[in-house]
């Protein structure tokens, strides 16, 4: 994993927020980058979360793939090609608030309460109950991995 540049922003921290009608969810003051609130909106590869970076994070996601030896030419292809068909450009209004597609919140459950995970350079959109369960179930790998670093 790389470390993190000057200019990327750290998403760390799990947020609660409510979606209103207009499928739009504030954004923590901390984590909004500039006057241009510019994002990129991604569901995760099996439709359980949103993955929302800035189109900086992206751009490096998909050099990483294009540039990966261990992946073949032709599925390099067909990965940017998804990858790219299922993003979304996002962006926050002056109140941070993100507006999400329709599209978006049924295919990955979105409704009501939500939370916000970071992840490092971007941050997942998470219906409630599902990452209820998945932070439960990820709590004793969490553990091992801290106790195997020394944390």
């Amino acid at each position: 994993m790389e470390p993190l540049s000057q200019t990327q922003l750290l998403y760390a921290g799990e947020f609660r927020h409510f979606i209103d009608d207009k499928n739009r969810i504030t954004v923590p003051a901390r984590w909004r980058r500039d006057e241009s609130g510019e994002f990129i909106i991604l569901p995760e590869a099996s439709h359980q979360f949103l993955l929302v970076m800035s189109p900086e994070e992206f751009a490096r996601m998909s050099s990483a793939a294009e540039s990966n030896p261990n992946v073949s030419a032709r599925d390099r292809r067909v990965f940017l090609r998804q990858l790219h068909s299922r993003a979304q450009h996002g962006a926050a209004d002056r109140q941070g608030r993100l507006v999400l597609s329709e599209e978006l919140c049924k295919k990955v459950g979105l409704k009501g309460e939500v939370a916000l995970v970071g992840g490092r350079g971007r941050f997942e959109i998470w219906n409630l109950q599902r990452w209820k369960r998945a932070h439960e179930e990820e709590t004793p790998t969490y553990q091992h991995v801290a106790n195997v670093i020394g944390l």
